[in-house]
């Protein structure tokens, strides 16, 4: 197979297809809105990852791409591959390594001071920071 997904259905027809389906009514598109999909779509590393990012875009609420028109995908095309890109997960705080103790010793911190209601909000972050360095000196 060339292009498309698994059952043959190129990029350009899935994003009208999804785009149909999120407004009900078929989307208002020239050749140009067609060549610009065709564009996108030859930009971004695979099949999957065009979706990932078309379907980020048509589930953006910001007003300035409110009716999600194919040149706005394009011209912001790092902004919604970027939001589709898996992120692996750090679920895990590094239990071992040179800088475990710190790290276990910054998390307990944040929770000490979190807790603390006799510091104002704003001084947490500074409060976290003075006790870090009480703890571990340069």
């Amino acid at each position: 197979m060339i292009g498309g997904d698994p059952n043959g259905v190129p990029f350009k027809d899935w994003a009208w297809s999804e785009w149909r389906d999120k407004y009900g009514t078929s989307p208002p598109w020239g050749k140009i809105e067609f060549i610009v999909l065709a564009e996108a779509r030859h930009r971004i590393d695979t099949e999957d990852l065009a979706r990932a990012a078309w379907t980020k875009f048509l589930a953006s609420p910001n007003p300035f791409f409110q009716g999600h028109e194919p040149k706005k995908f394009l011209a912001s095309l790092s902004q919604w591959v970027a939001a589709a890109v898996p992120r692996l997960r750090r679920d895990k705080m590094q239990e071992d390594g040179p800088w475990a103790d710190r790290t276990a010793a910054l998390v307990e911190l944040h929770r000490q001071v979190n807790a603390d209601d006799s510091i104002p909000e704003a001084g947490k972050r500074d409060e976290v920071s003075r006790r870090f360095r009480e703890r571990f000196p340069a």
